[in-house]
Formats: structure tokens, sequence, C-alpha cells
């Protein structure tokens, strides 16, 4: 099932699971780049089309980025899950269906947040540590939620805009323009037409490489 960048997907059932107890964990997860290097992240997968010819680009460049995933496409693709980690990449949170989490009621609310993590364990064994909240859209409300489930929210980052399509060309000349360190890029693998996203990011990541700068990951435990 495909979702626009602007659809408010909306699920109205609750589920409970024991292991995400509330904690604050701030303080203990890394939400930037590490000195001299920019992290990549990539939001709304995973994808059986973007997602392995990503995975395959930050393997020939030995590169360990960070992936926040859409709970029903990891219910929909558990090998795609499976192989990120496998690859040694990071596995976060980026709600069920990536609606606005500040136009939900407590209970839908409550549900996105919590059935991703419920998710990805099953599959890996592990829960993510962090959620970045769709759209960048937040409130203290949404972020309490968050923490109570276990998990740090975490910003979007610096947008590429890669889903606009503007262009190979632009998105690598963008994102290189605001490389620097500690620098947190937020691109995307999933739902439909990452083509350009795929087709820059050699580029993106020689130019990075060309500026001094290496590479690490965000919310990793």
């Amino acid at each position: 099932m495909l979702f626009t960048r602007f659809f408010v997907g909306l699920i109205g059932c609750l589920f409970s699971f024991s292991i995400f107890a509330a904690e604050d964990t701030d303080h203990d997860v890394r939400k930037i780049a590490e000195k001299g290097t920019v992290a990549l992240t990539f939001d709304d997968g995973p994808n059986p089309i973007y997602t392995p010819q990503i995975l395959a680009i930050l393997k020939k460049y030995n590169i360990k980025a960070t992936f926040f995933m859409v709970g029903m496409n990891a219910k929909l693709y558990p090998d795609i899950v499976k192989q990120v980690l496998a690859d040694g990449h990071a596995i976060n949170n980026h709600s069920q269906t990536h609606p606005m989490l500040t136009k939900l009621n407590d209970q839908q609310l409550q549900t996105e947040v919590e059935m991703p993590s419920v998710i990805i364990y099953k599959i890996i064994g592990k829960k993510p540590v962090c959620l970045r909240y769709p759209y960048g859209a937040s409130n203290q409300h949404v972020r309490d939620v968050i923490r109570e489930n276990g998990m740090t929210p975490v910003p979007m980052g610096f947008n590429s805009f890669d889903y606009n399509r503007p262009g190979v060309d632009k998105i690598v000349s963008w994102v290189l323009k605001n490389a620097y360190s500690g620098q947190v890029f937020l691109m995307h693998d999933g739902f439909a037409k990452r083509e350009q996203t795929v087709a820059a990011l050699p580029q993106i990541i020689e130019g990075i490489k060309k500026k001094g700068l290496g590479f690490s990951q965000i919310c990793v435990d």
C-alpha cells in the first residue's frame, strides 16, 4: 500500500508490550554525528527495490548508516530489516504509518509510537532506541509519549529534500554544500520513486570524503 508524503494514516487499536519500559534515554543516545564526521540517515523504509540498492552502495564504501523504519513496511519486508542489521546499520522507529503525530488522539499516538518497536523487536530481537517523528512535527506531549515507550525523540536532521525529486545533481550539490562536522543528513529509502536518492548517494559519499569528513551513526545502543 502506497502512502504519499502528506497522507496521515490513523490506527485505532492499542497494543501493549512489556519490554518497552518508560525511561528517558536522551542523555545516553547520540543524536548528532561524531566530530569530524557526518551521519547518513534513511527514512520510510524498508522498500524491496530501493533499500537493497542503498545497502549495496553503503557496503561498497564501508559506511554504516541509520535507518528509521515505518512499522507497516518493516512488517511487510522482514528479510530486508534483517539484512539492514546484518550489514551493521542502526535500525530505529519512524512511526507505524507515517502520520503527523501531533494530530493524533492519545490512543492513536500510542499505537503509532509503540507498534513499530514491537514489530522490529519480533524481527531482529532488538528494540529501537530512537523515534524520529514524521514531517519533523512534534510537541511536548509527543516527545513525552516517545520517552514513555523507552525511546529518545530525534528531529529530522538536515533535509536533503530528495523526496521532491529535484534531480540528482541538485540533491548532491545541496547536501555537499551543507556537509560539515556533526551534520545529520536526512534521505529516504522508503515508499516510492527513490531512484534519484540511489543515484545521488555515491556522489554524496565521494564528495563528503573529499571534504575530509568521515561517517558515523546516530541512535545506536
